[in-house]
C-alpha cells in the first residue's frame, strides 16, 4: 500500500474516532493475523494526525488491521490484473465493514509549521509566483503502466498555460521524473509531504490518478484528474474534483502489463479538453 493508499485510511480513522464517542481514543493502524498484530504501521501520512498512535501501549485505543482481506478494495489480484470493487469509494468500502454508512469523503494531512516554513523556503528560493498550479505528470508504474497519460501530451498543456502566463510547477520524485519545459521544476526537491505542502498552496493540482490527489483533497485543493482506463473513477475520485475518465470506452481493465486499449484511449485524447477545464477553473 502506497502513501495514497494511507491517505484514504485517514479519513476511515477520523470516522471510527468520531462514531466511537470515546473520550480521547486513537487508532493504532497494524498488519495483523489473526488476533495477533504482526507490526506498527509507521507512515509519514499519519504523523501528527490526531486520531492515530504508533505507541502501542497507549489508551485508549482501537486496533485497526489494515491488511484485511474484507477491507481490501481489490477483490482478486492477479499477476495479470487486478479485479476492483466499484460499486463505492474505496473510504466507503472500509468504513461499511466497520458499520460507518456514510463517511465522509475527506482525507487528513496534518503540517508542522516547521514543514509549512521549510516548504515556504522552497517555493521562495525558486521564485514561485502566489498564483500557481501543480502538476504531477509521472505515475507509479512499479505496480501498473496503464495510468499514465502521454508526456509529450503534458508538455502541450504545458506549453498553452505558459502562454497564458500561468505559472506551473511540476513536482514529483526525480528518480522516475521526465522534465517538462516551461515549468518550475520541483522534482526531486521535496519529500511527499513537502510537495503537499506546495499544493495546499496552489490553484490547481493538475495530475493522473495518484496519491498526491487525495492530499489535495486532504488539504482542500481542487484538482483536474485523468483516469485512463484501468480503473472506475468511482473508486477513487472525490466530487469537488474535475475527474476526467478517458477510458470509459473499455474500462475499467485492471490490466498490470500494457493494456493497448489504455494506450490507444491514451493517444487517442485530445489534450485541448484538459486545457480548457484548467483554464474555465483559473477564470472562476
Amino acid at each position: 500500500m502506497g502513501l495514497g493508499g494511507h491517505l484514504t485510511w485517514t479519513a476511515v480513522a477520523r470516522e471510527l474516532v468520531q462514531k466511537s464517542q470515546v473520550n480521547n481514543l486513537k487508532i493504532l493502524p497494524v498488519e495483523a493475523s489473526g488476533n495477533n498484530i504482526i507490526k506498527v504501521i509507521q507512515s509519514e501520512i499519519f504523523s501528527n494526525n490526531p486520531y492515530f498512535t504508533t505507541d502501542i501501549n497507549y489508551e485508549p485505543k482501537f486496533v485497526l488491521p489494515m491488511n484485511l482481506s474484507e477491507t481490501n478494495y481489490c477483490l482478486s489480484d492477479t499477476p495479470e490484473r487486478a479485479y476492483h470493487r466499484y460499486d463505492k469509494h474505496i473510504i466507503e468500502q472500509i468504513c461499511e465493514y466497520y458499520g460507518v454508512n456514510t463517511p465522509q469523503l475527506k482525507c487528513e494531512l496534518y503540517f508542522t509549521e516547521e514543514e509549512e516554513k521549510k516548504t515556504l523556503n522552497i517555493l521562495k528560493q525558486n521564485e514561485v509566483s502566489s498564483n500557481f498550479v501543480v502538476l504531477e505528470p509521472q505515475t507509479k508504474d512499479s505496480y501498473t503502466i496503464n495510468k499514465s497519460y502521454p508526456f509529450y501530451k503534458w508538455q502541450n498543456i504545458v506549453d498553452k498555460l505558459v502562454e497564458k502566463n500561468i505559472c506551473v510547477v511540476q513536482v514529483g520524485q526525480k528518480t522516475s521524473a521526465k522534465n517538462l519545459k516551461g515549468v518550475i521544476n520541483l522534482t526531486g526537491k521535496t519529500n511527499f509531504r513537502e510537495a503537499s505542502v506546495i499544493v495546499s498552496k496552489s490553484k490547481l493540482l493538475i495530475a493522473a490518478e495518484g496519491g498526491l490527489m487525495h492530499a489535495a483533497n486532504a488539504v482542500g485543493t481542487k484538482s483536474i484528474i485523468v483516469y485512463t482506463g484501468f480503473i472506475h473513477p468511482k473508486m477513487t475520485a472525490y466530487e469537488n474534483n474535475l475527474n476526467l475518465w478517458i477510458g470509459e470506452g473499455h474500462g475499467p481493465c485492471g490490466m498490470k502489463s500494457l493494456c493497448q486499449k489504455c494506450e490507444q484511449d491514451a493517444t487517442a485524447h485530445n489534450e485541448n479538453k484538459i486545457i480548457d477545464l484548467i483554464l474555465g477553473e483559473l477564470c472562476e
